[in-house]
């Protein structure tokens, strides 16, 4: 027979967040913003620093003495509740961890420090649950920014049973999030190995591997002697939003960077006299990327689903081809490692920053060519493997969003009083 865990939510005493904390508050950003953040010094916490699955020290910047003088009534103690309380991930809470003690936050992040009536988890797990996590998202300050003030969180209702109570609580929470833990690293070793094994694929293939004939007989020639036209759109200023169905949008290169062609990564053209429908995406079309970071840069996709008005970029080309030469061939020789290499080796530009391949270098790619029957046969057994790997992280992705929602679910139990003791995480 199970247990209850808690008694009955409606029976917590709730207090206000005001009655039970000594701080509550946040910073500032240094004048000079990032210009004065040092590789050393005081940590200055930002809300890239803030998860709900825990204190991420990626990103965490660092400011001198000076500065952090000036931030001297938002020192960080160990057990600190850090809670993110503007932008797009408000409402994202954690502790802080005594590696980050003496740390100061920026006027992104808040501190709230219990007193000795609250466990500092258990808090943090309240503000984490569902309930809490919507009173976030219903704030909304100004025309679009959303923000929290202090007096809003001040103004709060949270649950205090007795610590021992609480304890209880954040231990089973702990338990059941450990093994949802365990659940995520092997999705996530799945996801690695499945991103191994499409680049495996992409290079059996350029390797001649599942052709009938020797790749080593295949033509070696260059994009240039393949391509009949590469097509270039404009540059020119557009409203920094998704168009609407009856808009013209312009793509952003982000609309080709993650291997399927999404229209919806484009801006909103507002000036009829530069829409040309010369430039407006069609299914088939062969789009490229000429400019992006050293990794994305070269990012390639054929256009299959095409239900809006979209045009080029100069940022983005288009391909045409010679009917000797497939598509989806130059598009998985281009993906595989020999086909980034190639991309990489002709790019210009910072190595840190963003690179460019111009429309000559483009043409100066090298590739390999067999004859047009079997660049079918290789792309068909490509694209059934593809196929079969998409499958299986659509399904990864799916059970990593159901544990996303069972993390939820636990917290939802948890504050409202129906977490057991010898209840399994399902």
């Amino acid at each position: 027979m199970s247990t209850s865990l808690a008694v009955n939510h409606p029976a917590w005493m709730f207090r206000k967040i005001s009655d039970v904390t000594t701080k509550v508050g946040s910073g500032s950003t240094p004048r000079g913003g990032e210009s004065v953040y040092q590789s050393s010094g005081v940590p200055l916490i930002r809300s890239m620093n803030v998860h709900s699955s825990g204190f991420s020290s990626n990103g965490l910047a660092f400011i001198d003495e000076v500065e952090a003088k000036k931030l001297d009534h938002v020192i960080v103690e160990p057990n600190d509740v850090l809670l993110n309380i503007t932008g797009a991930s408000i409402g994202r809470v954690t502790t802080a961890p005594k590696s980050v003690a003496g740390a100061r936050v920026n006027q992104h992040v808040c501190i709230i420090r219990p007193t000795k009536e609250l466990v500092s988890t258990f808090l943090a797990y309240y503000l984490a649950s569902p309930k809490q996590q919507l009173r976030v998202m219903n704030v909304q300050v100004g025309a679009t920014r959303q923000a929290l003030t202090k007096a809003m969180i001040l103004n709060w209702d949270v649950p205090v049973p007795a610590i021992e109570k609480q304890q209880t609580i954040v231990t089973e929470i702990e338990k059941q999030f450990s093994r949802l833990d365990e659940a995520v690293a092997s999705l996530k070793r799945t996801k690695v190995n499945l991103k191994r094994y499409k680049a495996a694929v992409l290079k059996a293939a350029v390797e001649g591997k599942y052709g009938s004939s020797d790749a080593a007989n295949w033509t070696r020639t260059n994009l240039g002697e393949a391509l009949t036209a590469i097509e270039a759109g404009k540059s020119f200023k557009c409203e920094e939003r998704t168009p609407s169905d009856r808009e013209i949008g312009v793509l952003k290169v982000s609309a080709v960077t993650w291997g399927t062609y999404n229209e919806k990564e484009s801006k909103t053209c507002l000036d009829p006299d530069r829409i040309e429908t010369r430039y407006f995406v069609r299914p088939g079309d062969f789009l490229f990327s000429r400019a992006n970071t050293i990794e994305l840069i070269g990012a390639c996709v054929i256009a299959q689903k095409v239900t809006r008005k979209i045009m080029l970029s100069d940022k983005i080309l288009r391909f045409r081809f010679s009917n000797e030469v497939l598509p989806q061939w130059i598009l998985y020789w281009l993906r595989s490692d020999v086909g980034r290499k190639e991309i990489q080796r002709l790019s210009t530009g910072n190595q840190e920053s963003m690179r460019n391949i111009g429309q000559d270098r483009i043409r100066q790619i090298a590739f390999a060519i067999p004859c047009i029957d079997e660049q079918h046969q290789i792309v068909a057994e490509v694209e059934r493997r593809l196929s079969v790997i998409d499958d299986l992280e659509t399904t990864v992705e799916a059970n990593l969003t159901r544990v996303d929602l069972l993390r939820q679910s636990t917290l939802q139990k948890a504050f409202s009083g129906k977490l057991l003791l010898n209840e399994e995480c399902a």
